[in-house]
């Protein structure tokens, strides 16, 4: 009986209590060897170009990037009102949201990938000074403490499908995000700024999914105040790491850690044809590119 309850007792410690993991990142250069063959060629092509359509190609890839801190200053002054970021649920992503987004930019309203009960006990487990807890397999603790340390008045809720609402639209397809847009319009305040934080499909401009199904309803006002983004490090998406390189070695490397895409449909033409898997998994899907290396 001892036995039983102390093992009881270590399971719920460690469901309670759960440890970063242990990150070891590969420092490799290249992970994605299958994507890096574009990048290869891409370099080719570009080194064969006349000298002005060089020129113009590097001109057009440095006027379409910004720095993170650029970026939030055009942020708060273009009256975004929907943001939706999507994100890889990994401990890198939620620690440069927390430290390079959160903490420098106001929210008015927040909104997690949680259901009501599980945003409950998170913001208890906050309040009790937990330094690290995850959601989704990433931490959050340190999210929602930026956003309260810039944001002290800002309103957090939960969107995610409730087990009653899957009960009830059991039989519908992409029943998840049908009820994450219907939760997210029950918190939906004309005129504040919303931030939403969830995996980066239901970023999509998919209709099928979250933000794609939120800016079908959206009134046409509020569509022109609506912004998909995926951020995501250098390491995270091969077509990313392989258009990345390129831009190292076409000498159009960004001068920060950290740098944006704010309109996808900016980058040259010539480009999507050169990455056909980046254009179809990022630049078609998110209107803006959020990157960050190291």
């Amino acid at each position: 009986m001892l036995i039983l309850l102390g093992l009881f007792v270590h399971d719920w410690y460690k469901r309670e209590y759960p440890r970063p993991p242990d990150e070891l990142p590969s420092q490799a250069r290249i992970q994605y060897p299958f994507y890096h063959r574009r990048a290869v060629e891409s370099l080719r092509r570009f080194s064969q170009l006349p000298g002005p359509e060089r020129r113009a190609v590097v001109k057009n890839l440095e006027s379409a990037m910004m720095t993170m801190e650029e970026w939030l200053a055009f942020l708060g002054r273009s009256g975004c009102q929907v943001l939706c970021l999507g994100e890889c649920h990994e401990e890198s992503t939620r620690r440069f949201l927390s430290e390079a987004f959160f903490a420098k930019f106001r929210v008015d309203l927040l909104l997690l990938e949680a259901t009501p009960d599980e945003l409950a006990q998170l913001m208890k487990k906050m309040r009790a000074g937990r330094r690290y807890y995850p959601l989704l397999g990433a931490d959050i603790m340190n999210v929602m403490r930026s956003v309260r340390g810039r944001s002290p008045d800002v309103m957090i809720h939960g969107i995610e499908e409730t087990e009653q609402q899957q009960v009830q639209a059991r039989s519908l397809v992409r029943s998840r995000d049908r009820s994450m847009a219907r939760n997210f319009w029950s918190h939906y305040r004309p005129g504040m700024r919303h931030i939403i934080l969830v995996g980066r499909l239901h970023s999509t401009n998919d209709p099928n999914w979250l933000f794609g199904r939120l800016r079908g309803q959206a009134p046409d006002p509020l569509k022109q105040r609506m912004v998909n983004t995926w951020v995501l490090g250098e390491h995270q998406n091969g077509p990313l790491e392989a258009f990345l390189f390129f831009l190292d070695e076409a000498g159009i490397e960004p001068q920060t850690k950290a740098f944006v895409i704010p309109d996808t449909r900016a980058l040259p033409p010539r480009l999507r044809k050169w990455f056909p898997t980046l254009d179809c998994q990022l630049l078609e899907q998110y209107r803006t590119l959020i990157v960050f290396r190291g």
